[in-house]
């Protein structure tokens, strides 16, 4: 939220002034009133012009940061929301416009210092009530969010983005009927917010209620039609209703959508965030391109300017993550998380999995572990391992870097493609008692760096966690060859299943309390060595994490994983945000 705000009280000056007051005080206004239209350049304009005066104003300041924040200069944002504060300590606005600056920075605690200021000094301030609800959630204080979230509608029943704020915080808490309830408050109140929209169709079809959700997304998208997330949203809703083609049409425009560079905060840490890790991949990537594509120079140019980078940057760790300066991201800006190359996965027509595969004795294996567990051999035809193991090697899609060192690439990102919904297709066609009638949750792939060159590096594999799902299909791709310990570089999967009454947070991400769990219940481990095409099946709700792992160095050794996710976890208070697995 943009903050336009009071005047700041200054004493009288004499006569002689009150000409240049009224000159200033006219920039100032109409500045203020552009800013509140829209008009971001204009306003932009006259803040310049008062500022370059030499003069000083606490609303000038103040939203000229804001202003730089929406351009998504952050660090010039935050610079002139202080010299608000420092113009007058007592300026709420001020502060409230810093702890959102401060969010965007990723700076929490900081964000949430200045709200409760703002809050301190405006006690009756909704919205700042709902923003630090906001940053708490963010912080993993849940229950205290509510409270602040509460409290914002409580100062104000008709705010639109505090019910729908409540109900992005009960989605998280798993009170999907509450949040639906919120979320239509706030379409109620602003009925032409996309957001609210958006949000409402992610709820309803977490609670099942495909055709609503799909109503609900299709209105967002009407109201803006290039919101990645949202295409995303609808993607995954036609996909639980087996309507492949439709969706890929969704999760392509989704990608391309996300691959448009904005300096929106929204988009900004996509193309931003690095590693030492993530670089040296990409600079594999671009070299295993030259080699096979017709447009060589082009990566023969990219390997030469990111090698040169990546010399430049003081790397903190191999697996440290660090934004991208200024230079480096004008430099990037048209390669750095780019689709620069994806090629088709289709369809085939004698089928992806292995016709061969003993499916009686893989569904009795799996019901006779106590929880549900096993794993498949040959698990695909060398035809679809071959064409799946090609796509992953040469799109460039992979976008998510972990601050462990390995990276993730999602359907958002150009992962949907026609042979990966075949795959988990054929999986509830030929193990019916496995999957049951559960939809297709997610799919995602992850790839690792090569122990073998970093023995003595901050690089892990994925910490223990459970998934927010009823079964997991993890299956790795890599040539076995790469592997130089056939005894580890697989799954460690354990006989505990994550509470009931856990939130999302804490059985993904909470590895101290999951440790503590672990040892209280004295569960049995079972560790899946890694195969090349070998499938991992088992109870979502199992807490798991990555084995040790060394492979041969080279672009084509690196341990890929990739995991289907079906159905929801049921009987706990389930949270709808990404999960993962390895």
């Amino acid at each position: 939220m943009k903050g336009f705000g009071e005047r700041h009280q200054t004493p009288k000056k004499k006569a002689n002034d009150n000409n240049q007051k009224t000159s200033h005080e006219k920039i100032i206004n109409t500045a203020l009133k552009l800013h509140s239209k829209g008009n971001f350049l204009e306003a932009k304009k006259y803040y310049e012009s008062f500022i370059n005066q030499g003069l000083k104003d606490e609303r000038i300041f103040s939203n000229y940061g804001i202003l730089l924040k929406d351009l998504g200069k952050l660090q010039e944002a935050e610079l002139f929301t202080q010299k608000a504060i420092k113009v007058n300590p007592n300026f709420a606005m001020a502060y409230y416009n810093l702890g959102s600056i401060q969010k965007a920075l990723r700076n929490l605690k900081g964000a949430e210092i200045s709200i409760r200021k703002a809050i301190k000094i405006n006690p009756n301030f909704a919205i700042a009530y709902s923003n630090l609800g906001n940053i708490l959630k963010d912080l993993g204080k849940l229950q205290e969010a509510e409270i602040f979230h509460l409290k914002a509608i409580e100062l104000n029943p008709n705010l639109p983005l505090a019910h729908l704020n409540l109900g992005y915080l009960l989605i998280e808490l798993g009170k999907l009927k509450e949040a639906e309830i919120s979320t239509r408050k706030a379409i109620e109140l602003n009925p032409n917010f996309a957001g609210s929209h958006a949000n409402l169709g992610v709820i309803l079809r977490e609670l099942g209620k495909l055709q609503d959700a799909e109503i609900s997304t299709r209105k967002a998208i009407e109201l803006n039609p290039n919101t990645p997330r949202v295409n995303e949203t609808l993607g995954l809703i036609l996909l639980e209703k087996k309507e492949y083609d439709l969706c890929l049409k969704y999760f392509s425009k989704s990608a391309v959508l996300l691959n448009h560079r904005e300096e929106k905060e929204t988009n900004k840490k996509r193309f931003s965030i690095i590693s030492k890790a993530k670089i040296e991949h990409d600079i594999e990537q671009f070299e295993y391109l030259a080699s096979k594509s017709d447009d060589s120079k082009k990566y023969i140019n990219l390997v030469k300017q990111y090698k040169k980078i990546a010399s430049e940057i003081n790397w903190p760790s191999d697996s440290g993550l660090i934004n991208l300066n200024n230079t480096h991201q004008n430099l990037l800006k048209d390669s750095y998380n780019r689709l620069l190359n994806i090629i088709k996965a289709p369809r085939l027509k004698e089928g992806a999995i292995n016709k061969s595969l003993d499916t009686k004795q893989i569904t009795n294996d799996y019901f006779n572990h106590e929880f549900g567990l096993t794993y498949i051999d040959n698990f695909l035809s060398t035809k679809a391992l071959n064409s799946l193991r090609n796509f992953l090697y040469e799109s460039t899609i992979w976008f998510d870097v972990k601050k462990d060192g390995y990276l993730g690439t999602y359907l958002i990102d150009g992962l949907a493609n026609p042979l990966i919904f075949q795959i988990a297709d054929e999986l509830r066609k030929k193990f019916p008692k496995i999957f049951k009638s559960y939809s297709i949750n997610q799919i995602w792939a992850y790839k690792y760096d090569s122990r073998a060159k970093n023995k003595d590096s901050s690089l892990k594999g994925i910490n223990v966690h459970a998934d927010y799902a009823a079964v997991n299909v993890n299956f790795w791709i890599t040539p076995k060859e790469a592997n130089l310990n056939p005894k580890s570089g697989g799954l460690i999967v354990y006989d505990v299943e994550a509470p009931e009454d856990w939130d999302f947070n804490t059985y993904n991400n909470n590895e101290k309390r999951i440790r503590e769990e672990l040892k209280k219940s004295k569960g049995k481990t079972k560790v899946i060595k890694y195969n090349e095409n070998r499938a991992v099946v088992f109870n979502s709700n199992l807490f798991h994490e990555t084995d040790s792992y060394e492979f041969k160095e080279g672009y084509k050794n690196r341990r890929i994983n990739v995991t289907i996710l079906f159905g929801r976890r049921e009987g706990s208070r389930e949270g709808i945000a990404l999960s993962k697995s390895m």
